[in-house]
């Protein structure tokens, strides 16, 4: 059903470096061009883009994490499985921030 370069990324069956190149900035780099063309003030248009940006990122995080056992040393599966759980962790700690400071948020 799903394309089995999708499948196999969501797997973990690729290398790391294929993992981060291709699936984490290859499609983010092919993700933000059309961001260029989106008019700010057109609400629904800006949110479902940022919808799909959080799906996108979402599936980049399952596959560096899965695919972080094929790396060449174990030192670098475990620092990016950190980096992983660093970044959560202030995207949580951002999110907390932001919802205690809502004055921080622009509101029209």
């Amino acid at each position: 059903m799903w394309p089995r370069w999708l499948t196999d990324a969501l797997r973990g069956k690729v290398s790391l470096s294929r993992a981060f190149w291709l699936y984490g900035l290859g499609l983010s780099v092919l993700y933000s061009v059309p961001g260029f063309f989106i008019d700010i003030e057109n609400r629904p248009l800006v949110a479902i883009y940022l919808i799909g940006g959080l799906a996108l990122g979402v599936l980049q995080t399952i596959i560096l994490w899965r695919s972080a056992a094929n790396a060449r040393s174990r030192a670098l599966g475990r620092l990016v499985h950190a980096a992983i759980v660093a970044g959560l962790i202030l995207a949580l700690l951002m999110v907390y921030v932001l919802y205690k400071n809502r004055g921080l948020l622009p509101v029209s």
